[in-house]
């Protein structure tokens, strides 16, 4: 592997550890209940995956799979370049894309014509720069870090920020975005997707097509299934991406926030939550739909305050997920009662008085920190007195960690996720 793919999957590590790993972290080891704990094992991707998921026309994934208690972490070589999946559900998703790149690329276009006509775009562009306030600063990057707090009022449009997975106000503005969405939407992926392959062929074609009329608009896809924003491959789901890719980011924003305060969340935590720019406007859009499915119950606003946490992308896709799971929770196991604080997350109590903890992890270990945090929550009086204790997982866990759960009365449902998210159109 090379040092810039080594860099980058040390990063997705840190970045996966940093999310969920929140709850099981947080705590303090309040408990020395067990001597006997798991080290993060070292996985083989020929046993764990489906064979589609392992190798396809456009990929192979390394057989050696990094785990870290909670994920899993794929090496992924194509064509296209070597890609870091952080975890199960973005394997499956960057596959997805993979397989939807290929087929863009079979999509010819004159590239020199192109080039001429975005500088044709450009011209367009600064015969508009009246609409902005701050065009030049609107053009680059967010800022990041601590700075990044001080220097946003200049790249809003009323209440609404630009956010790193978006096309420029101006792209947004003249109409490029909605070629892309278009584009996207026919191929079957995410306009928001942060794989910068893809990005870059959704621009190339989103230029022809808007800016030439090259035929592009008439490609066909030929790639099934969702990419990129949902856990489900429902029909429902295809439509949420299609509206997602088809309604302009600052609409999207709108309708977030009026769906938010409708369900008489506080004004001030939607915008700071729909203003924080690790949430894409495809993520956002996920998560208030969600919500909005589990309109009546308890304390829905703890997942906004919960979002506000998120640092990185893959934090706000962690926190999103969750989200997407619980709803699936109470639309298709059992109504929920109220949503309760886990450590830096959420658990939930259903309308029988169960409590239950929902993750989207791979592969969950028994570590010192599941333990303290297994106790913790046991000990709550809450959980206590409640009508028993349950554990949803879209992947599995250890044979010592299943054993420990059920030893402390926990009922363990592994591979979760037909269950909790049935793909039904």
């Amino acid at each position: 592997m090379s040092r810039h793919a080594r860099l980058n999957s040390m990063l997705y590590k840190g970045i996966i550890t940093s999310s969920l790993a929140l709850c099981l972290v947080a705590l303090p080891a309040v408990h020395q209940v067990r001597a006997e704990f798991e080290e993060p094992p070292v996985l083989s991707a020929a046993a764990i995956l489906e064979p589609e998921l392992l190798k396809g026309p456009h990929h192979e994934v390394a057989d050696e799979v990094q785990n870290n208690g909670l994920f899993n972490s794929y090496s992924v070589t194509s064509p296209f370049g070597t890609f870091e999946a952080p975890s199960t559900t973005r394997l499956g998703f960057l596959v997805h894309e993979l397989n939807a790149i290929a087929e863009m690329k079979k999509v010819q276009t004159d590239d020199t014509a192109i080039a001429s006509l975005k500088q044709s775009g450009a011209n367009t562009v600064s015969g508009i720069k009246n609409l902005f306030t701050d065009t030049e600063s609107t053009l680059k990057g967010a800022a990041s870090g601590v700075q990044g707090l001080f220097h946003r009022a200049s790249e809003t449009i009323g209440n609404r920020e630009v956010t790193g997975a978006e096309d420029s106000k101006v792209q947004q503005v003249i109409g490029f975005s909605k070629s892309k969405g278009e584009i996207a939407t026919k191929f079957n992926v995410n306009v928001y997707s942060r794989n910068k392959v893809l990005q870059e062929e959704l621009e190339r074609l989103a230029w022809a097509d808007y800016l030439g009329g090259l035929g592009v608009g008439l490609a066909t896809s030929v790639v099934p299934g969702v990419g990129g924003i949902v856990l489900s491959t429902s029909g429902a789901a295809r439509l949420l991406n299609e509206a997602i890719n088809t309604t302009p980011a600052a609409e999207l924003w709108i309708q977030s926030r009026d769906k938010l305060l409708a369900l008489d969340m506080d004004p001030d935590t939607v915008q700071l939550f729909l203003n924080n720019q690790m949430f894409s406007p495809a993520l956002y859009t996920v998560m208030t739909t969600s919500l909005e499915s589990m309109k009546g119950v308890e304390n829905l606003e703890l997942f906004l305050k919960v979002s506000l946490q998120a640092s990185s992308p893959e934090m706000a896709r962690v926190i999103t997920e969750i989200t997407v799971l619980t709803a699936g929770y109470h639309t298709h196991v059992t109504p929920l009662r109220t949503i309760v604080p886990m450590a830096r997350i959420t658990k939930t109590i259903n309308k029988d008085g169960k409590v239950a903890v929902i993750l989207p992890t791979d592969h969950l270990i028994w570590s010192e920190r599941v333990s303290s945090t297994l106790m913790e929550i046991s000990d709550n009086p809450t959980v206590a007195q409640s009508a028993g204790r349950e554990l949803w997982l879209i992947g599995d866990l250890s044979d010592l960690a299943e054993k420990e759960f059920t030893t402390a009365g926990w009922e363990i449902h592994p591979r979760a996720r037909s269950q909790l998210l049935p793909a039904r159109n």
